[in-house]
């Protein structure tokens, strides 16, 4: 009988993880694609508009080498978005799941579905998704910020040092990039935890019908 019930858990536990690396390909797909059209269509339109976005175009420029206004400055956007943004999406997926993994029960809320079949709401964990996103933000600043210091190009870096605005202390240099990670970790931290509160009250509320 024991060995029974050890086989069905290795059994969900080999389903999990399969599941979570299905899915984390899914997520990084999306996320790659829809990051690397958006900065297409930002360029084009930075290009062709009336002014519209080359700001932000220039900001984004800074840390994505080649991104620019115009037709080729538009193809190497898509490229860096399908890149960073798949990896980020696997990065912030991956993360996430395996805390998931291990609070699967508290998670998951069962509830009666159509035809007599289960179904199953899963909720949210704040603490997980919050390290998740904050740490590849914070590791994203750290990098794009210390790789225009190795370029020499820090002293040049107008629009990044517009980031001071948001994250005080920030400076385009090894400390200020510290700092700003900290402070970026916090921000998005906190975003999390409160977004994550108001879906699962939304989920629980919904289960509760």
């Amino acid at each position: 009988m024991n060995n029974d019930a050890e086989r069905d858990e290795i059994t969900d536990r080999e389903v999990l993880e399969a599941t979570l690396r299905f899915n984390t390909l899914v997520f990084s797909i999306i996320l790659g694609v829809f990051t690397g059209l958006t900065l297409l269509a930002l360029s084009l339109v930075a290009r062709y508009g009336t002014g519209t976005g080359r700001l932000a175009v220039v900001l984004i420029g800074i840390f994505l080498p080649g991104y620019g206004a115009g037709g080729f400055g538009a193809l190497l956007g898509l490229f860096w978005g399908l890149l960073f943004g798949a990896l980020l999406g696997a990065g912030i997926y991956r993360i996430n799941a395996r805390h998931v993994l291990a609070k699967v029960d508290d998670l998951v809320i069962a509830e009666g579905g159509s035809n007599g079949f289960p179904r199953a709401v899963l909720r949210l964990d704040g603490s997980s998704l919050g390290l998740a996103i904050g740490t590849i933000g914070a590791l994203g600043l750290l990098a794009t910020t210390n790789t225009l210091v190795a370029r020499g190009t820090a002293a040049q870096s107008v629009h990044a040092r517009l980031l001071s605005e948001v994250l005080p202390g920030y400076t385009v240099s090894v400390l200020g990039s510290i700092i700003g990670a900290i402070e970026l970790f916090a921000i998005l931290y906190v975003f999390c935890r409160a977004f994550v509160s108001i879906y699962n009250r939304v989920a629980g509320r919904r289960h509760r019908r």
